[in-house]
């Protein structure tokens, strides 16, 4: 999938006024990859994940499926289109409807677009049970009747009864046990081999993703402030903001042996209604400068595959006061 541009603005209750939800954001998705998405309640991520399965229509700009425009085909050729881009919600209890049996909810997706018939889709929805890990037994109960995690697999076995190439995990843990975390998070990375599927997975835990995904993009307030590698936006983030979630990740620990020291945001994250100018992070970043507020930080590539939107990051590290002092009398002081 490629992001080209993409601006989702929601009207507010009374007509006055626009939320933008996601604003001007560019990216791409590798056949075959996991994306992760990181950022605050209110960064946009959701609404994001529902744009790349088209459950939301752009504002502006484009989600391209391998180069198609879902937005410019026909009712019957999207229909066939969307099978390929599946999500998975955040609540397991919420997706499913409490007066169906486990298997008919796993089979509905093939029956509502006419594959197959009933002896086949019950085989194939048995089948795809099993592959997630839930017996027999459990095809004949009701939603109420499992756990969450046994919920959240029923999920996942009704999204491969279409044979996807991506889906868009939101949140798929965040409602989960801790000690099921793991079982759940291994079968994704199990499904993927064998079926190549892509995911976005979306999460606000940095454990999970940089456990689970190739790359890692972070978001603010509609905007992405950084892009590259777990493993260079993990060990290696070049954004403030990326430094300040990282640091505020809980380690098991004692204090006296912690060496990193967290980094603390003042206030709360700025209203999408009217976000601030420039940088949108500059009202809670430590080293803002005029600057942030006059021009909106550039989408940079300051090293292979690694972006960020920083107008004082460099390929070394997130700026500090001493680095953004340097830059100045170099540039002969800020506009």
């Amino acid at each position: 999938m490629s992001v080209r541009n993409l601006r989702i603005l929601f009207p507010t209750r009374d007509g006055s006024d626009t939320v933008k939800a996601v604003d001007n954001i560019d990216f791409d998705v590798f056949p075959g990859e996991t994306l992760g998405i990181i950022g605050e309640s209110g960064s946009g991520k959701t609404t994001l994940g529902r744009a790349l399965v088209s459950l939301i229509k752009p504002s502006e700009g484009q989600v391209l499926h391998q180069g198609r425009d879902p937005a410019t085909l026909g009712r019957a050729e999207f229909r066939r289109h969307r099978r390929d881009y599946q999500i998975v919600f955040q609540d397991p209890n919420a997706a499913l409807n409490p007066r169906m049996t486990i298997l008919d909810s796993v089979i509905e997706p093939a029956e509502v677009l006419k594959e197959g018939n009933d002896a086949s889709r019950r085989k194939d929805g048995l089948a795809v049970l099993s592959r997630v890990g839930l017996p027999r037994e459990m095809a004949d109960r009701y939603p109420h009747q499992l756990s969450g995690g046994q919920k959240q697999r029923v999920n996942i076995a009704r999204v491969l009864m279409l044979r996807p190439k991506v889906i868009v995990c939101d949140e798929v843990v965040a409602a989960l046990d801790v000690s099921i975390r793991g079982d759940v998070l291994n079968l994704f990375a199990d499904l993927q081999r064998e079926f190549g599927l892509t995911y976005v997975f979306i999460t606000h835990d940095i454990s999970v993703v940089s456990h689970i995904s190739d790359r890692i993009a972070v978001t603010y307030l509609g905007k992405l402030m950084e892009l590259g590698s777990a493993e260079d936006v993990i060990e290696r983030p070049l954004h403030p903001y990326t430094q300040a979630l990282l640091s505020a990740e809980p380690l098991p620990l004692p204090s006296s042996m912690r060496t990193a020291r967290r980094i603390v945001l003042e206030g709360e994250i700025p209203s999408p209604i009217s976000p601030p100018s420039g940088c949108r992070f500059r009202t809670r970043c430590p080293v803002a400068q005029p600057h942030c507020t006059d021009e909106v930080p550039a989408w940079r590539e300051l090293k292979p595959g690694h972006w960020v939107a920083c107008h004082f990051s460099t390929p070394d590290g997130p700026p500090s006061n001493n680095a953004i002092s340097q830059h100045d009398s170099k540039q002969g002081g800020l506009r």
